[in-house]
C-alpha cells in the first residue's frame, strides 16, 4: 500500500492536457480556460452616469438649471454643460463634458418645461469613471479558472466570444459483478441494484468530463476483456467498479496489464477505499474502483476528479475548510487514514452522520462533506479543529 499523498503524486506525474479549442461562449459554462483573458477595452470605456438623473456642475446644485438635451443609453451627448445648465441623463449614458455630477430623478422638480430644481441638501458624483473597473490590457481571468456564470459575463464584455477552453475528458464507466442488475429492475434473491455507475457518471460529468455509462458488465474474462477493449476505443479515461480486489473473479488487473497498461498502484492506505487501481498507456488511463458504493464514491473523489481536473489543466475543485468538531469522533481501527461523511451544524461545528461503513452510500445524502482520521488516530475529540472536504453541489 501507498500513501494518499504517494497516490495523488502519482497521478499528477502520468497525467498530460488535453487539447485546447476555440469555444462559442455559451457553451464555456462549467469549462476550464486555457488562455489568460486581457481586456481590449477599458471598463467602462467612457465617464457614464450610474443613476437616472440630471448632469451638472455640483458648483451649480443649489440653483434653477436649464435642460440642455436628454441623453439616453447608447447616445453621445451633443452639449457642453455650462455654469446654470444641465442635461437629463438615463443610467449607462456617458456623461456630457462640463458635468461633474448627477442629481438623481428622485431629487429634482420641475419648475417649467425647461428647468429644474436640485430638492436634495447633498448629492453624490454618481458617476462611474472610465476605466475604474478595467483597464485596457488588464488580465481579467486566469487560464486554469473553472468558468461559471460570473465568469461568462466578463468573457463577453472584453470580446472573447470563442474563448480557448480545454477539451473535456471523456470518460467510459462500467461496474462489474454477476450480483448487480440494472436500478429498473426488482433485485432477485442474491442481487442487487446497479448503484455504481451511475454515480460515477455523475461525478464525472461534476468533474467536467462527457461520461458515457456502460452499465454492468458480467464477471467474466472474455466478456470483460471485450468491453475494456471496446471503452478504450473512443475515450480517454475508464472508470470500472468491482474486480479489482482479491478474490477469484477480481480479474480487472490482469486484462489491464494484456492490454499494455502500467500500473501506477493497486492499494492505497485510505478506508473505506483500500483497492484502487490507477494505469495508464499513451494518453489513456483507467481507474479500477471498490464495488463498494460509499468506497467509489470517496476513491472518485480523492484521487479520479485531481486527475480529471489536471487533464483540463485545471486545479482540483474542492472547497476544504477547517472548522472545529462539535462532537467526539471514534474509530475502531486506525491503521489506516479514515475518511467519514460529516454535517455542518447551525453553530458551524461538525458533527457525525449515521455512517455504517464501504456500503453505506445512503448516508452521504444527509452529509455535508467528509473529514479523515489521521493514520493511527482512532479518537478525534470535541473542538479539535479538522479540515472539511466539501461535497460539491
Amino acid at each position: 500500500m501507498i500513501s494518499r499523498e504517494e497516490a495523488l503524486r502519482r497521478i499528477t506525474a502520468a497525467a498530460w492536457h488535453l487539447p485546447t479549442t476555440p469555444t462559442p461562449l455559451e457553451q464555456a459554462n462549467g469549462r476550464i480556460l486555457a488562455e489568460d483573458v486581457m481586456s481590449d477595452i477599458d471598463i467602462p470605456p467612457f465617464d457614464k452616469s450610474s443613476m437616472d438623473g440630471y448632469a451638472c456642475r455640483a458648483a451649480d446644485a443649489s440653483d434653477p438649471l436649464r435642460v440642455l438635451e436628454h441623453i439616453p443609453a447608447g447616445r453621445v451627448p451633443t452639449k457642453t454643460i455650462t455654469p446654470g445648465t444641465c442635461s437629463k441623463i438615463m443610467t449607462g449614458a456617458p456623461v456630457p463634458d462640463g458635468a461633474d455630477c448627477i442629481l438623481i430623478v428622485e431629487q429634482v422638480e420641475s419648475i417649467d418645461d425647461n428647468t429644474v430644481r436640485f430638492t436634495g441638501t447633498t448629492t453624490k458624483s454618481n458617476i462611474c469613471l472610465k476605466a475604474e473597473d478595467v483597464r485596457i490590457g488588464d488580465r481579467v481571468l486566469r487560464a486554469g479558472t473553472r468558468l461559471g456564470p460570473q465568469h461568462v459575463p466578463v468573457l463577453a464584455s472584453v470580446g472573447y466570444a470563442h474563448p480557448l477552453l480545454a477539451s473535456q475528458p471523456r470518460v467510459a464507466v462500467m461496474a462489474t459483478g454477476d450480483e448487480l442488475v440494472p436500478a429498473s429492475e426488482p433485485p432477485a434473491p442474491g442481487k442487487i441494484r446497479n448503484s455504481n455507475s451511475v454515480q460515477l457518471a455523475a461525478l464525472a460529468v461534476g468533474a467536467g468530463g462527457i461520461a458515457t455509462d456502460l452499465g454492468i458488465v458480467p464477471d467474466e474474462m472474455d466478456a470483460m476483456a471485450k468491453a475494456w477493449e471496446d471503452a478504450l476505443t473512443n475515450h480517454d479515461v475508464v472508470l470500472s467498479t468491482g474486480g479489482v480486489s482479491m478474490g477469484d473473479y477480481d480479474l480487472v488487473p490482469d486484462i489491464l496489464k494484456h492490454l499494455g497498461f502500467d500500473i501506477h498502484f493497486d492499494r492505497v492506505a485510505v478506508q473505506p477505499g483500500k483497492p484502487v487501481l490507477f494505469g495508464t498507456r499513451g494518453q489513456q488511463a483507467c481507474f479500477g474502483l471498490s464495488g463498494n458504493p460509499a468506497s467509489s464514491f470517496l476513491q472518485f473523489n480523492l484521487f479520479v476528479a485531481p486527475f480529471l481536473w489536471h487533464l483540463q489543466g485545471g486545479k482540483p475543485q474542492t472547497r476544504i475548510v477547517p472548522l472545529p468538531l462539535g462532537h467526539t469522533f471514534t474509530r475502531r481501527n486506525g491503521a489506516r487514514e479514515g475518511w467519514v461523511p460529516v454535517q455542518i451544524d447551525d453553530n458551524h461545528q461538525v458533527v457525525p452522520v449515521d455512517f455504517h461503513g464501504s456500503a453505506h452510500i445512503h448516508s452521504f445524502t444527509a452529509a455535508d462533506g467528509l473529514i479523515a482520521f489521521p493514520a493511527g488516530e482512532t479518537t478525534l475529540e470535541t473542538g479539535r479543529t479538522a479540515m472539511v472536504h466539501f461535497f460539491s453541489r
